[in-house]
């Protein structure tokens, strides 16, 4: 296990700063805090554009440390925007889905989105982009136009936070929603009849960290009212593995995303 976690680790550093002179991308400032940025990887086609949010469990983590995944979705042909937020401890929950509700506007506003933009993330970031595609109140609050969100995806999310079993993600969890109502934070809690955005969920089932049983019953509540909702899930995979389907050269699961994407073009 603890051989794992530094090959993650290794693997995420080894995309994340490999040079390749072929790739650029931009950072751009959506606030005054220096977590308040993203970074941009841009394309010029047809493509919906990926927006997607870093994991960390709410307390670390970067888009600079994710440029591994912004590598990747460029090469397959997608803009991806890979979105900063402030952290906890010293930034607890709303604070960073008010973030990427704000880094979510700041794009649209000063780019062309004609061709939609899927919303996304890994682990934590999968919970904050939840709230990106179906917390309807912050979509009216912050102006979004819901005709231009075309799907969800979450790898490894923490979409249920009654599923989390282990003392690791119970701690993130309280650190992360602090004083507030679990319930009123619960992503699953979400989900009601307007909850109609192509959503696909992708899970290790030997996640130790954040239980398959996140994505599975998100998926169950989300199939009673929207038909374009897909669970895929990953043998023998623990919580660090599903990432590599998004960096590096992928493998032979990132078949799932790319279907999906083809779907909702």
């Amino acid at each position: 296990m603890i051989k794992k976690k530094i090959k993650n680790v290794y693997n995420m550093l080894k995309y994340a700063y490999a040079k390749d002179i072929n790739i650029k991308c931009t950072n751009v400032k959506y606030g005054n805090d220096k977590k308040q940025y993203y970074k941009v990887y841009k394309q010029n086609n047809n493509k919906p554009t990926i927006f997607f949010v870093h994991g960390g469990g709410w307390c670390q983590g970067s888009p600079s440390l994710y440029s591994g995944v912004g590598k990747y979705f460029f090469k397959h042909g997608y803009t991806i925007v890979l979105v900063g937020y402030r952290l906890v401890p010293n930034h607890r929950y709303p604070i960073q889905i008010e973030d990427a509700f704000k880094a979510l506007r700041h794009y649209i506003k000063n780019n062309e989105t004609n061709n939609g933009i899927v919303v996304g993330g890994y682990s934590a970031g999968a919970e904050i982009s939840s709230h990106l595609a179906f917390d309807q109140k912050r979509q009216n609050d912050y102006k979004i136009n819901l005709s231009l969100l075309k799907g969800f995806i979450s790898i490894s999310g923490v979409l249920n936070f009654n599923k989390c079993k282990s003392n690791s993600s119970k701690r993130l969890i309280n650190r992360y929603v602090y004083r507030s109502n679990t319930d009123n934070c619960n992503p699953i809690n979400l989900i009601n009849k307007n909850s109609t955005i192509s959503t696909l969920c992708i899970h290790g089932d030997s996640d130790t960290l954040i239980d398959v049983e996140n994505s599975k019953t998100f998926i169950n509540n989300l199939n009673k009212v929207n038909s374009n909702s897909y669970l895929k899930i990953i043998k023998d995979a623990e919580h660090e593995d599903t990432i590599d389907i998004i960096r590096g050269n992928g493998n032979e699961y990132s078949k799932y995303i790319f279907e999906f994407l083809e779907k909702i073009i």
